[in-house]
């Protein structure tokens, strides 16, 4: 199973993790294959465990085998300081893969707001709120529409409140971005 989730990596990911002189943990070698494939999961797992790079180098692999260009990936999580974390870790992760990583949030400036919306990143990190907030802009929702991929994180946070509704919302108005034909 452990060759099967590594071998399924795109070359330059397996390359990372090799020279990095990473194991796969568990959740990892799990899901590796299947999101490759382009399946959609929900990983459990411990605190710690690596989920996060579970859904992130499946999704690398899969942005830099198909081609996947402008903002291919949002990543939602329900806390500022987690979207912090997570921008710092994902930006070492992706940043040597030729991947760009974004954080935007209530307390992101103007001027890194509108960089973005001018030139996002491959990845953007982001809150549920402000994903709403970008659907209202032109020109991020012609980015929105180019999204291959989401990665919902410490969902069970958000499940059973307003703010899931409200992403719920948003996520199927970025679909329909997609569906609509938007550029």
């Amino acid at each position: 199973m452990a060759d099967a989730a590594l071998d399924c990596l795109h070359e330059e990911v397996r390359a990372l993790v090799e020279d990095r002189g990473w194991e796969l943990t568990p959740i990892q070698k799990a899901s590796a294959v299947e999101l490759v494939a382009g399946a959609d999961r929900i990983l459990v797992a411990p605190t710690g465990s690596g989920k996060t790079e579970a859904a992130v180098l499946p999704l690398a692999s899969r942005a830099l085998a198909e081609g996947w260009t402008g903002l291919s990936i949002l990543y939602i999580t329900p806390l500022r300081a987690l979207n912090r974390d997570i921008d710092r870790r994902l930006k070492t992760l992706l940043e040597p893969l030729g991947m760009s990583v974004g954080l935007r949030h209530g307390d992101t400036t103007q001027k890194e707001r509108t960089r973005q919306s001018k030139n996002p990143p491959n990845l953007l990190v982001t809150t549920p709120e402000t994903t709403q907030i970008m659907l209202l802009g032109s020109r991020l929702r012609q980015h929105l529409a180019g999204v291959r991929a989401v990665v919902l994180d410490e969902v069970h946070d958000l499940a059973a409140s307003e703010r899931g509704s409200q992403l719920l919302v948003g996520l199927e108005r970025i679909s329909a971005l997609e569906g609509a034909g938007e550029p």
